[in-house]
């Protein structure tokens, strides 16, 4: 009887412990697992949040939030400015759960990182994709605008304007269809953007030193390179009529190479004035269309 007694006592005491232990106790569910990557990304730890992400489709395979787990691990590399890590998981998101409510956003996404990686092509296809879907709508006119900055930096005009002018089909009652509108205004009719010709300022700057880079808009590079050569030019043909043969070749040495670097000088600056134009259109029409990716 006292030995009941006294199990009984020890099984009193005992209890709160247990209840106590079983209380600060986590079973680790999938939903568990996706709240440890949640609040890594809430607090702006995003490699971790990978980490937490990671583990979910280690440990649950299977689980329902797989495609939630892969989404995420994507936005926390886009987040952390890992765009070829981000752009894979999105691509495997899209490509293990198509019917997943975040493939339109990933595909979406994916375009963007692609962009920003200058890899055009498959920017412009997961833009294409996301436009394209019936079941994201905020999605879809943001990804036609990126499809037709994609095809800008294509050097394809007539693909921007044919971009643009599907979006004013496909979302007519966007608020930015006024914007489009003002951004295929700004585009060339015929589809070619003004440019100088980095032969023709070459051959220019053969002929006159400085006049190739008059050609391109660079007046003060042109002024210089007019100046000293023609002061190489005149010593080397002055020692020449004063039979003073030896002067005029090291004055024509020297001067040779200011010469040859005026022609490629030129060639130069018509290519750096061609950029310039396409990146000012460029800005423009991002402007105008207040988005960039």
């Amino acid at each position: 009887m006292i030995r009941r007694y006294f199990f009984l006592l020890v099984f009193l005491v005992l209890l709160p412990i247990s209840a106590s232990a079983v209380d600060e106790s986590i079973v680790l569910t999938g939903d568990v697992q996706m709240r440890f990557g949640a609040a890594f990304m809430a607090e702006g730890e995003y490699y971790r949040a990978i980490t937490e992400y990671k583990k979910y489709l280690i440990l649950f395979p299977d689980g329902r939030q797989s495609d939630s787990a892969l989404f995420q691990t994507g936005r926390a590399y886009y987040l952390g400015l890992e765009y070829d890590s981000a752009a894979k998981a999105f691509a495997e998101l899209r490509s293990r759960f198509p019917a997943s409510h975040h493939a339109v956003e990933a595909a979406y996404l994916e375009g963007v990182c692609n962009a920003r990686l200058n890899r055009l092509d498959k920017a412009a296809a997961a833009f294409e994709a996301a436009a394209v879907s019936k079941t994201a709508a905020a999605v879809q006119p943001k990804a036609r605008l990126g499809r037709s900055l994609v095809e800008f930096d294509r050097d394809n005009l007539e693909g921007t304007s044919n971009e643009l002018q599907r979006f004013l089909v496909d979302f007519p009652v966007d608020p930015r269809a006024g914007n489009v509108q003002t951004a295929l205004s700004l585009l060339p009719q015929d589809g070619q953007l003004p440019r100088k010709s980095p032969l023709a300022a070459g051959i220019l700057a053969a002929i006159v030193p400085g006049s190739g880079h008059m050609y391109a808009g660079h007046y003060g590079d042109g002024a210089t390179a007019l100046l000293l050569n023609g002061l190489f030019i005149t010593g080397t043909v002055v020692a020449i009529r004063q039979e003073n043969y030896a002067v005029a070749g090291i004055v024509g040495v020297i001067g040779l190479p200011f010469y040859v670097g005026n022609i490629y000088g030129a060639a130069n600056a018509a290519t750096k004035w061609n950029l310039s134009v396409r990146r000012a259109l460029r800005d423009k029409l991002a402007v105008t269309l207040d988005y960039n990716f």
